[in-house]
């Protein structure tokens, strides 16, 4: 039986032993040298070099490490280091520590608001409060998008309250007008014209009916605070709609008197429904 020749030393033994006593892993010293291995795992163990310990592995450097070193060392956070090459802001993090540098000097840029475009469209036509009324944001942030774009408003001159009216609706889904000017503290649609406080539902109110409104005017489409001239009413053509309801379910006319012996040419109401009921006996239960 013949004897097993010896096994040829590696050609990079040397190369392998110094990697391996300067702590790298066998992985490393393979991808290295570009040896198997299992040739490095044989080499350390015939030197009797033990394997590197798991805590003292070295992972290797970001593919952007240096990118993202060189925008925290010119002062930017790590959330802007991460947007602008695409690693994350923990990455970002990890970089700063390991690389020991500071806190970030340069203030992040300001988020644009997503209705910013909106906004814009707007501001040499409307108000800052007028505005955010339509948009439904704040006045502030309209404030300072004008700011920063420069835009002023000049205020039209309007030759009539219905002029200034039509230009402050807007035409939406069902025929509907929705105010787009000022409002009260209530969110009552509310309109200024010649240093006089106007209500807008009674100009709409003129517009469609050709007179001017007795009592309150409020919308009777369902939609609150509708303009649509057609959709507004006062209480005295309400009270002649319901009246009209009355006889049509077959209720008759109501009685020339109340209970209480109320006159109800002067205190007769109607309720949506075509119901008459006194409304001084009303306003007698509430007081």
């Amino acid at each position: 039986m013949t004897a097993s020749r010896p096994r040829r030393p590696h050609p990079k033994t040397a190369q392998i032993i110094e990697l391996a006593r300067a702590g790298h892993t066998t992985d490393e010293i393979a991808r290295t040298l570009r040896a198997g291995r299992m040739a490095v795992a044989r080499v350390r163990e015939e030197a009797g070099i033990p394997p590197t310990p798991r805590t003292a592995w070295r992972k290797p450097p970001h593919p952007k490490e240096k990118q993202v070193r060189d925008l925290l060392t010119e002062g930017y956070s790590n959330a802007e280091a991460a947007r602008r090459t695409g690693v994350t802001p923990a990455t970002a993090a990890r970089i700063r520590e390991a690389a020991g540098i500071g806190p970030a000097t340069i203030p992040p840029p300001p988020r644009p608001h997503p209705r910013t475009a909106e906004i814009t469209a707007l501001l040499a036509h409307a108000t800052n409060t007028a505005i955010g009324h339509q948009l439904g944001v704040d006045r502030a942030t309209v404030a300072r998008i004008r700011q920063e774009t420069g835009t002023t408003y000049r205020k039209p001159k309007y030759r009539s309250v219905e002029e200034k009216w039509a230009d402050h609706v807007r035409l939406v889904d069902g025929g509907h007008l929705e105010w787009l000017g000022e409002r009260s503290s209530t969110g009552t649609p509310a309109m200024r014209y010649q240093d006089q406080w106007v209500a807008p539902s009674a100009v709409a109110f003129r517009w469609g009916k050709g007179r001017d409104p007795v009592d309150q005017v409020r919308a009777e489409c369902g939609v609150r605070h509708c303009q649509a001239p057609d959709h507004v009413d006062d209480d005295l053509g309400r009270q002649r709609t319901r009246e009209q309801l009355r006889y049509l379910t077959g209720r008759g006319p109501r009685p020339e008197r109340c209970r209480h012996g109320h006159p109800q040419a002067d205190y007769g109401r109607y309720t949506p429904t075509g119901v008459a009921y006194c409304n001084k006996c009303k306003q007698r239960e509430r007081s």
